[in-house]
């Protein structure tokens, strides 16, 4: 199977951020986005990789090459100008001749692409849309099903709304619907695809998911994202499906970092550091096992404060661990 990334768009709601890179290289713990989104594809087996550039497409092609430093092979779909989110996948319909996946390059999820795909042929879909329940639908594609979960309505980015069930961008489609709709230009999956597809009372279904998931377009988002990872509130899809190295096992780094703190003050900050849910404390010692693999000690010292030990097998990840609960600690002291 294939499955197609969308890594053209500006990204004009992340500035700065983006200002000299594509929006989809922009690192959560020193590690791209698309990288994410890479290895979530890579953790079910999915290494036919298709990705659509335009705005800095060179930092995604210098970074990730022809993937085999990923263990996938990519094509990209280079966009002279830009195609909106359906454009490039009609474009490259002749390198999709069965069903495939495609996947927002703002997408920080580990969404189980085996359920999608048994969801797909389940209900006998053209498409299928992968949606969450949000908070605030404001920003999405709002999604209307009936009881089999077909979608009747679908409303993007409104004004006013009923209900929270989102488009998360992530979606599979029967290859058919290329010729079928066949297009040259702009087009996007909310705006035309999809209410062209209802209008035509074609077979799409929506596959509701309780995983993770969060859309990275503005800075708060993105910031959002971080911390969620650092909390462990996000687990990479890779490990969770038994993902291993093939290289050896690499000594992990460790990060020391000691953060003063007034004794009247710890009561305080050790309580903020439980609510983050550890996998073990005491009194005296709060540990964190990171999702990614990483791992946080931080020990209370009746004369120095904290000391947060990190533990990592890439340098800049412990770093930016410990330094992570280190500017928490200081600001849970000015509470």
């Amino acid at each position: 199977m294939k499955a197609v990334i969308l890594a053209g768009g500006e990204g004009k709601r992340l500035r700065p951020y983006t200002m000299s890179i594509a929006k989809p290289m922009v690192p959560i713990l020193n590690k791209p986005i698309l990288e994410y989104s890479i290895n979530l594809l890579r953790s079910y087996g999915i290494k036919d990789i298709l990705i659509t550039t335009c705005y800095k497409s060179e930092t995604i092609k210098d970074y990730f090459g022809d993937g085999k430093r990923f263990n996938v092979n990519i094509t990209y779909l280079e966009e002279k100008s830009p195609l909106g989110t359906a454009g490039g996948v009609f474009l490259a319909r002749h390198r999709l001749r069965e069903p495939f996946l495609v996947l927002s390059g703002d997408a920080f999820t580990n969404i189980p692409i085996d359920k999608v795909i048994e969801f797909h042929y389940e209900k006998r879909a053209v498409m299928t849309v992968v949606s969450k329940e949000v908070e605030n639908p404001k920003e999405y594609g709002i999604c209307h099903t009936d009881e089999n979960r077909k979608l009747v309505n679908f409303t993007e980015k409104p004004e006013e709304w009923v209900g929270n069930e989102v488009n998360t961008g992530v979606y599979m489609l029967d290859p058919r619907l290329l010729d079928r709709y066949a297009h040259l230009g702009a087009r996007d999956f909310g705006q035309d695809f999809i209410p062209q597809l209802l209008t035509n009372n074609e077979e799409v279904y929506v596959f509701k998911t309780s995983a993770y998931w969060r859309d990275i377009g503005n800075p708060e988002e993105y910031k959002c994202a971080r911390d969620d990872l650092m909390r462990g509130q996000y687990s990479p899809p890779s490990l969770k499906k038994g993902f291993h190295h093939s290289k050896d096992f690499i000594e992990p780094f460790i990060t020391r970092l000691q953060v003063a703190c007034p004794n009247g003050k710890k009561p305080i900050v050790l309580a903020k550091l439980l609510e983050t849910v550890p996998s073990s404390s005491s009194q005296k010692e709060i540990v964190f096992d990171h999702r990614d693999g990483g791992r946080t000690k931080i020990i209370s010292d009746p004369k120095r404060g904290f000391i947060i030990y990190s533990k990592a097998d890439r340098r800049n990840l412990a770093r930016e661990l410990a330094r992570y609960y280190g500017k928490k600690i200081k600001i849970w002291q000015k509470v």
